[in-house]
């Protein structure tokens, strides 16, 4: 049976995508095991809940936390969040301070998955810990036969049941982003109004 993520939370006209109230949202909703998330730094060094590098034109890594906090929440704040849902979480920066983002991790006790699509970033994340499962967001078919992480997140227009199966030999989930094929056992990252 597929299983949901909300991409982004559940969000509208209403509600903006990433904001606290769509994440909350999403990790109260009956129809999702948890909520997909970008993560950015500021130039203060605050873990915030966004997914584009620019805000109002500007690089966010350039700009303090102060001058954006009115619309974007920080990473701190969804963790706080009561849930034992899934958190996955994907790394934007590729040049983020992975030690501090796994030192404000650990303060809490949530299901957290980590992802991004450089797989440096992951690879520096898996000499530093094993608490959290790991994966890339492959979106052309990942070629790599050593490919080791807990999961491969890859559009669902570039999978089919061999590339699927040959993931799941290998005990590595796949997380499917796109169509939904309710008939696949996968668990899918979706806007929600794809369920209605």
């Amino acid at each position: 049976m597929a299983k949901y993520i909300a991409h982004r939370g559940i969000w509208n006209d209403k509600v903006k995508d990433n904001s606290y109230e769509a994440i909350y949202n999403g990790l109260n909703s009956d129809k999702y095991i948890g909520i997909e998330t970008d993560i950015r730094i500021t130039k203060d060094n605050v873990f915030i809940v966004y997914h584009n590098a620019l805000y109002k034109g500007k690089l966010v890594k350039n700009l303090l936390y102060k001058e954006i906090k009115q619309d974007v929440p920080k990473l701190a704040d969804i963790l706080n969040i009561k849930t034992s849902k899934i958190f996955l979480i994907e790394i934007k920066d590729f040049n983020i301070n992975v030690k501090k983002l796994l030192k404000l991790l650990n303060k809490y006790n949530k299901n957290v998955m980590l992802m991004s699509f450089d797989t440096r970033v992951i690879e520096k994340i898996s000499k530093i810990t094993t608490k959290y499962k790991l994966g890339v967001l492959n979106y052309i078919i990942n070629s790599d036969s050593n490919y080791n992480y807990d999961f491969i997140c890859l559009l669902d227009f570039f999978s089919n049941k061999y590339i699927i199966e040959s993931f799941k030999k290998r005990n590595i989930d796949v997380i499917i982003y796109g169509v939904i094929d309710a008939n696949k056992d996968l668990t899918y990252i979706i806007d929600d109004i794809k369920l209605l």
